[in-house]
């Protein structure tokens, strides 16, 4: 049992069935309540009656601090709801058409860098067979000047 409680109830060991759901109850009371008089200026009385009449730590620290909840809204006439209804679908066919154009260009971005990569390699293809050219032209040369009896 000592293994399957928080550290900070283990004082709570030697209970069993209701006297160890009142204690965990009364503990979790006072853990509440330290952190409601933490976060507010609430005395322990104070803190105590917002406790019992909200349930809930928070909505007693939310309620000192002012932050008002959410509230829903409330029912729809038969106009809003179609109204409605014909605002889902034209979200929903601009993010499609929104997804298809980013798709659409994307692709074009791929295909233009392929494009870009081929004429690249095509422009350095040309300057490698542009050298080769120049490099037999050079040795044709050098052979003429190396036996002058070709050259008559």
């Amino acid at each position: 049992m000592t293994d399957t409680l928080p550290p900070h109830l283990q004082h709570l060991q030697h209970l069993q069935g209701d006297e160890l759901k009142e204690a965990v109850h009364k503990e979790y009371v006072s853990q509440a309540m330290a952190f409601i008089m933490r976060q507010t200026e609430y005395d322990e009385e104070t803190a105590f009656k917002q406790l019992c009449e909200l349930k809930d730590p928070v909505k007693v620290v939310s309620e000192y601090l002012g932050v008002k909840p959410r509230s829903e809204p409330g029912p729809q006439t038969k106009n809003q709801m179609k109204y409605g209804e014909i605002r889902k679908f034209m979200d929903f066919g601009a993010r499609q058409y929104n997804l298809q154009n980013e798709r659409r260009k994307a692709l074009q971005r791929q295909q233009q860098h392929q494009q870009e990569q081929q004429q690249h390699q095509q422009a350095q293809q040309q300057h490698q067979q542009e050298q080769q050219q120049h490099q037999q032209e050079q040795q044709q040369q050098q052979e003429q000047q190396q036996d002058p009896l070709t050259n008559q």
